[in-house]
């Protein structure tokens, strides 16, 4: 009998391992405060989605205003914050604001 293997992982669409190395959580930690089985914590370290319980337990265990925010990194959520609520205008202002303050620096 052929031995089945389990398909690789699709692109990663949370960033949970970067969220909790954010607030200085490890692994263990999650699994002491979240009291869940480490074996979960750890497939979610390796990419695996969580339940949407369990989604809801860690954004609150971090400290995130919505679910939302641990899928996006916790590095450029600030600039999903400063977007929020603006009018199509004021982003666009911004966004030339910034790539006038930082332009692309061509490839050498």
């Amino acid at each position: 009998m052929a031995r089945k293997t389990t398909p690789p992982l699709p692109f990663r669409l949370h960033y949970i391992r970067e969220w909790a190395a954010k607030r200085g959580m490890r692994q263990a930690d999650i699994v002491r405060e979240l009291d869940i089985d480490k074996s979960n914590v750890s497939r979610w370290f390796k990419g695996h989605l969580p339940t949407e319980e369990n989604i809801l337990r860690l954004a609150a265990l971090f400290q995130c205003e919505e679910p939302a925010e641990l899928f996006r990194h916790p590095d450029q959520d600030w600039m999903f914050r400063l977007l929020r609520g603006r009018s199509i205008d004021e982003q666009e202002r911004i966004r030339r604001t910034i790539e006038a303050a930082f332009p692309q620096r061509s490839a050498a």
